[in-house]
């Protein structure tokens, strides 16, 4: 006989509690299985279905079980169960005051708990609360059709936006009390989590600047990881092109945080109401061009990220570009010398994912090329002039346009 409510398959009615946050019978059910409830378990129901009411009941023992059970575990860096500071953080981050509550009420160490939630395929490893917050930005259907070498001025206006307001909040109040976040910062770097690295530098940068042990800056051990492949003999394969690409591309984002990241953290932190998308756009690329960034259409197109959003449609993107920038688009900064290991031949492109590009056309005929996957796509639409309108295709001429360019040296 089931003793649990909450555990296994619900029943409806319960279920029906849930979706009505009722408090009141809510706190009878509890009450009534007060001796054989598992309190976590009701806490990710309440998670799931975002009820509010029901979790605070919860938190503030309203039932007369005390709330500390939520918190009993052994002593240890990794729980064997969810914890319900995890739980909250990825299903339900928009209740920043009972996260708030939370980091109050149980352990000073909770924040450091590292565990997994068995909800998504990827799931392999114990992360702490703030990963499962930053992970659930993953599914934010207007992030979505952004990838790895597509603009980055394009993800910080999309990280910007209203609808990760929730999950950068939640991420925000759990930054003081996480430890080692420049630890965090660099596993993304190394897991090509663009997006989260970007993300945590929206709400804690500070910390993720905070040397390693060893003494070295997170920039410094980007540094040092393009040396490496640097002085690696031969050509760099596939796999070793693209990782080059993405470390350039987290220098990139480390000097625009550099120059405008406390204006887009306050941007962002201020953001009390609904703004729209086409708003934050053009907020944000106001910020950006104060901060020496020269914009250019494609940053600031998000017509695939907001298909329905006429006034998106509708942007007058080169009234908010600089039409003056396509020499200084994506330039890598002065601060990169050849000494550090960025200026060889080799690794110097200005825009992002060139370097695989060059690679292809060094390790194989760029016209013998077949079925690119999607970034890939995007890269040669952009580098042949070509509108990425979402096709599955680009045209031979196109690609031996690029492969010409490429051979004479110039950059895109």
């Amino acid at each position: 006989m089931k003793t649990d409510p909450f555990e296994g398959y619900v029943d409806a009615d319960v279920i029906e509690i849930f979706k009505s946050d009722d408090k009141e019978r809510f706190v009878r059910l509890l009450s009534a299985n007060a001796h054989t409830v598992n309190l976590k378990n009701a806490v990710r129901r309440c998670a799931l279905f975002h009820a509010k009411k029901c979790l605070l009941a919860i938190i503030q023992g309203e039932a007369g079980i005390s709330p500390h059970q939520l918190y009993a575990r052994e002593a240890a860096q990794y729980s064997a169960e969810p914890t319900p500071l995890a739980y909250v953080a990825y299903f339900f981050p928009e209740a920043d005051d009972i996260i708030d509550l939370m980091l109050k009420q149980g352990p000073a160490d909770q924040a450091n708990i590292k565990c997994k939630l068995y909800t998504y395929a990827f799931d392999d490893h114990p992360i702490c609360p703030l990963d499962h917050a930053l992970l659930s930005l993953s599914y934010k259907p207007h992030l979505l059709p952004w990838s790895s070498g597509d603009s980055l001025i394009k993800l910080i206006i999309l990280l910007c936006q209203w609808e990760t307001r929730p999950s950068l909040n939640c991420a925000r109040l759990l930054a003081p009390h996480t430890d080692r976040l420049n630890n965090i910062a660099l596993s993304y770097v190394k897991q090509g989590k663009l997006a989260s690295f970007a993300a945590l530098l929206l709400v804690a940068q500070e910390k993720v600047l905070v040397p390693f042990d060893s003494g070295l800056t997170i920039r410094q051990r980007i540094i040092e990881m393009v040396q490496k492949l640097n002085s690696k003999k031969g050509d760099l394969d596939y796999e070793e092109a693209l990782f080059q690409s993405m470390l350039i591309e987290v220098y990139k984002l480390l000097d625009i945080f550099e120059r405008a990241g406390a204006a887009l953290s306050l941007y962002c932190s201020s953001m009390h109401e609904y703004v729209p998308p086409h708003k934050v756009l053009t907020d944000v690329a106001s910020v950006l061009n104060k901060a020496g960034y020269a914009l250019e259409p494609i940053d600031l197109d998000l017509r695939d990220c907001y298909r329905d959003c006429a006034e998106v449609k509708n942007a007058s993107l080169f009234k908010l570009s600089d039409p003056e920038s396509q020499d200084k688009k994506y330039c890598l900064p002065s601060s990169l010398t050849r000494a550090q290991g960025f200026g060889a031949t080799r690794h110097s492109y200005s825009y992002p994912g060139t370097c695989v590009l060059f690679h292809k056309l060094k390790s194989g005929p760029l016209l013998s090329m077949k079925n690119p996957c999607a970034s890939e796509l995007r890269l040669f639409r952009t580098a042949a002039g070509q509108v990425d309108n979402g096709g599955s295709g680009i045209s031979r001429k196109h690609l031996a346009l690029i492969a010409r360019r490429l051979k004479r040296g110039i950059k895109f």
